[in-house]
């Protein structure tokens, strides 16, 4: 497509210096252009002027928002006809041309949630196939309904409320969401290690990823029943 916005520029001596626009210049360079477009201002007043000018340039290239990435992917679609291509031709990952082309078969209410920026797509795609029945068809409100509540959940309750809803299908939405919300029951044990094994889980909590050593030795403990096949494998 060329370079659609013109680095921006102020003349140094005999040279120009890039105030913004260091990420384009290192692309058209690494093509081995030799002229591009450019805006030139006058030399800012100090550095302080020069950051503000780059931000503000930055900012104002605002990224299309959701409904024109959605437009511009399903036409796309129907064009070649495979998410592959458009994913190459718009330099878009994959996995967000499929989600964009999957836009059109969400019922109209969920789709405006999307447009709107109320709920994600990803979100919006989990909550249809929640509220879709044994018989393919989908229930507008149910669908609607869910999507608002998992926008406000995190991955681990989103997933655990598309299984409760595939599992009980004429169950309401809110009863759904409580026994996500409800703690699961729990057991609570007391493991003695040695020393050495202890402070090799010492180290291992030690990376900031758990806040206490008892919170590490249970995902470690799940860990090990998952591989020895005790326990079924969560979706990511």
């Amino acid at each position: 497509m060329g370079l659609l916005h013109p680095v921006t520029v102020f003349k140094a001596n005999e040279k120009y210096e890039l105030v913004a626009g260091q990420r384009r210049l290192l692309a058209v360079t690494k093509l081995g252009w030799q002229k591009i477009p450019a805006q030139v201002i006058e030399k800012p007043r100090d550095p302080v002027r020069a950051k503000a000018i780059s931000f503000s340039e930055s900012f104002m290239r605002k990224p299309l928002v959701n409904t024109d990435l959605i437009d511009c992917c399903v036409e796309f679609y129907h064009k070649y006809g495979s998410m592959k291509a458009v994913s190459e031709e718009l330099g878009l990952p994959y996995h967000e041309v499929r989600n964009y082309v999957k836009y059109e078969r969400l019922p109209d209410k969920v789709k405006d949630l999307v447009t709107k920026n109320k709920v994600k797509m990803g979100v919006a795609l989990k909550a249809v196939d929640a509220a879709t029945q044994p018989d393919n068809t989908v229930e507008e409100e149910r669908a609607v309904a869910l999507a608002l509540e998992m926008a406000k959940m995190d991955g681990a309750a989103r997933q655990k409320l598309v299984e409760e809803a595939e599992q009980n299908p004429t169950e309401s939405v809110e009863s759904l969401v409580e026994k996500v919300r409800k703690p699961p029951p729990r057991k609570e044990l007391t493991i003695v290690l040695l020393l050495p094994k202890y402070e090799s889980l010492k180290k291992f909590t030690s990376d900031g990823k758990y806040s206490s050593e008892e919170e590490a030795a249970a995902d470690l403990v799940v860990e090990g029943l998952t591989t020895k096949g005790y326990v079924e494998a969560e979706a990511s």
